[in-house]
């Protein structure tokens, strides 16, 4: 904290006595009383004690000393409010337990369940309109045409004539279900299992 009388004259407080004097004389001018019409300013009042008291070398160790004993006060009181500080923080920090990072598995499964039941909700109603293509391979929902002659089953578009729809594929030494008739896969890959139309 600087003291108010160096303030007043605007000076360090390791100002010399020729330094507070000039910086008394500057002030003195500006505000003594002939310059403002004989009434003496509460500025001139306060430049004349700072002068008073700085000028005399006897007044003047007396306030320095009492404003490094006022600094000192402030400076333990703030070093003791610090100390106080980090002690309460300390007793914190013991006070408070920190476990360690846990893996967010509940998140993760849920993310996971989330986008499968997505993916299968978007699978589920996506129809495509087009037919799938002839490829002729039997698969069950497969529409088929019949050869009568070599009891064999191939695959045909669902939008133009066909005799049934395959419902099982099985292989050759296994029995259709009935009502469903059995017929040679063309491709050799067993028996085809089809519900005639």
């Amino acid at each position: 904290m600087q003291g108010i009388h160096y303030q007043r004259l605007g000076v360090a407080p390791t100002a010399t006595p020729e330094e507070i004097r000039t910086a008394y004389r500057n002030l003195a001018r500006v505000h003594h009383p002939d310059k403002h019409e004989g009434k003496t300013s509460i500025q001139m009042l306060e430049i004349n004690e700072a002068w008073r008291v700085l000028s005399d070398p006897v007044l003047r160790y007396k306030y320095d000393a009492d404003l490094r004993a006022h600094r000192n006060e402030v400076d333990t009181d703030d070093a003791l409010q610090r100390h106080e500080r980090l002690q309460n923080i300390a007793v914190d920090a013991d006070r408070r337990h920190y476990s360690p990072a846990k893996f967010p598995w509940k998140f993760v499964v849920a993310v996971i369940v989330l986008g499968t039941i997505l993916i299968l909700g978007l699978g589920a109603f996506s129809q495509s309109n087009e037919p799938a293509p002839i490829d002729n391979v039997l698969r069950v929902g497969s529409c088929v045409a019949i050869n009568e002659i070599q009891q064999e089953a191939y695959e045909v578009s669902c939008a133009e004539a066909h005799k049934g729809v395959v419902q099982q594929i099985i292989p050759f030494d296994a029995v259709c279900p009935y009502p469903l008739t059995a017929y040679r896969d063309r491709q050799g890959m067993g028996q085809a299992c089809v519900a005639l139309s």
